[in-house]
C-alpha cells in the first residue's frame, strides 16, 4: 500500500507481552503452604480469599486487597473462570500460591474489562479459610479436669471465657479482655447455634476449641464491622461455671413435696383470687426459703410474668382457684407452668 513501498526491508522493535499454547494448562507455584494443612480443599466447599491479578508482564488488573474484603465462592462448580476454579481446589487454609492460567482457561480471545484478549492470567492469591455447606461443629477438648462428672445440657446456666478469632488467627473479641465471664443459658438462642452446640456436654473446668462454620456462625452477611460474612470462626473456651437447669418446659420447680393447699397459700388475703404480686411474693418466698428453684440465668420478674400469664387463663389479671393448675394436672400445651 502506501506505507510500505516495494522491496523495502522491514524492522520490527519487538516486547513480548506473554504466549501460551492452546494444549496449556494451568500452572501453580506454591509460595506458602503452613505446616498444619488438616483438610485441603475439594470441589462443593465454600472458599474466602484474597488475591492480586496481574498480566504475565506484572500489568495490575485487580485486587481484593483493594476492595479491603475477600473473594468468596464455591469451588469446583463453575462460579469463576475454569482455570481458577481448577487452582483453588487442594489448597489448605493460610496457603499462599500463584495461578497461571492461560486464555482459553481465563477470559479467552476477547478478554473482560481491563483484560486484553487472549491474555495469560497471573493470580497470587491467599487463602483465608473455607468450609463445605455439610459441615458441623468441630470440638477439640484441650484439658479435662479428673472429676467430670457433671455435663453442661439444654437449659443449665454457664458461665465461661473465650477468644474468638478466624481461622488465619485474627483475633475477634475476648472476655478476657473485658474482664468478665460470658453467660448463657444452654439452649435458649442467646449464642448462634454453632455455640450452643459447642458448649454441650461441658464440665467445669474444661477447656476446647470450637470452630464454627458460618451456616452455624453468622452466616453470609457477618456482623458488620465485627466478624466477616462467611467467616469460619474459632473459640478457645474455658468453663468456669455451671448451674444446672430445670427440665425443658418448665420455669420453677418443687424441691420437696407440693402442699395441697398450695393455693390457699398464695392467696394471701383469702379472697379466692390471687393477683400478680400476690404469686410473685410467694414464689420469691419458696426460692428464699429452698422449697423451690427457678430456671437459672432469667430475669425473675420475666418468669414470675410468664408464669402467671399461663396461669391467667382468661386474661383478666386475676387467677382463681379453677384456674390455678400445676403443669402435671395440665393436658400437654405448648406453654411453661408451675
Amino acid at each position: 500500500g502506501k506505507d510500505i513501498p516495494g522491496q523495502a526491508s522491514l524492522v520490527f522493535d519487538v516486547v513480548l507481552l506473554d504466549l501460551h499454547n492452546p494444549k496449556d494448562g494451568i500452572s501453580i507455584e506454591n509460595q506458602h503452604v503452613p505446616e498444619s494443612c488438616e483438610r485441603r480443599s475439594q470441589t462443593g466447599d465454600f472458599l474466602r480469599y484474597h488475591y492480586n491479578g496481574t498480566l504475565l508482564d506484572g500489568t495490575l488488573f485487580d485486587s481484593s486487597y483493594s476492595r479491603n474484603r475477600t473473594y468468596d465462592t464455591y469451588v469446583g462448580k463453575g462460579y469463576v473462570i475454569a482455570g481458577m476454579d481448577e487452582g483453588l481446589l487442594g489448597v489448605c487454609t493460610g496457603e499462599k500460591r500463584r495461578i497461571i492460567i492461560p486464555p482459553h482457561l481465563g477470559y479467552g480471545e476477547e478478554g473482560r474489562g481491563k483484560i486484553p484478549g487472549s491474555a495469560v492470567l497471573v493470580f497470587d492469591i491467599h487463602v483465608v479459610d473455607f468450609h463445605n455447606p455439610s459441615d458441623s461443629v468441630s470440638i477439640t477438648v484441650n484439658y479435662k479436669p479428673s472429676n467430670c462428672t457433671v455435663l453442661s445440657k439444654k437449659g443449665d446456666y454457664l458461665k465461661y471465657h473465650y477468644n474468638a478469632s478466624l481461622l488465619d488467627g485474627t483475633l475477634l473479641d475476648s472476655t478476657h479482655s473485658l474482664g468478665k465471664t460470658y453467660n448463657i443459658v444452654l439452649g435458649s438462642g442467646q449464642v448462634v447455634v454453632g455455640m450452643d452446640m459447642g458448649l454441650q456436654d461441658m464440665c467445669v473446668g474444661e477447656r476446647r476449641t470450637v470452630v464454627i462454620p458460618p451456616h452455624l456462625g453468622y452466616g453470609e452477611d457477618g456482623v458488620e464491622g465485627e466478624v466477616p460474612g462467611s467467616a469460619v470462626l474459632v473459640f478457645d473456651i474455658e468453663l468456669l461455671e455451671l448451674v444446672s437447669g430445670l427440665p425443658e418446659g418448665y420455669m420453677f420447680v418443687w424441691n420437696g413435696e407440693v402442699s395441697p393447699n398450695l393455693f390457699e397459700e398464695i392467696d394471701q388475703n383469702h379472697d379466692g383470687e390471687v393477683l400478680l404480686e400476690e404469686f410473685s411474693d410467694y414464689i420469691q418466698a419458696q426460692v428464699d426459703s429452698g422449697k423451690g428453684k427457678l430456671a437459672p440465668g432469667f430475669d425473675f420478674e420475666k418468669i414470675v410474668k410468664n408464669m402467671f400469664t399461663n396461669q391467667d387463663r382468661d386474661g383478666n389479671g386475676k387467677v382463681t382457684a379453677e384456674e390455678f393448675k400445676l403443669k402435671d394436672q395440665e393436658a400437654k400445651e405448648e406453654h411453661d407452668e408451675l
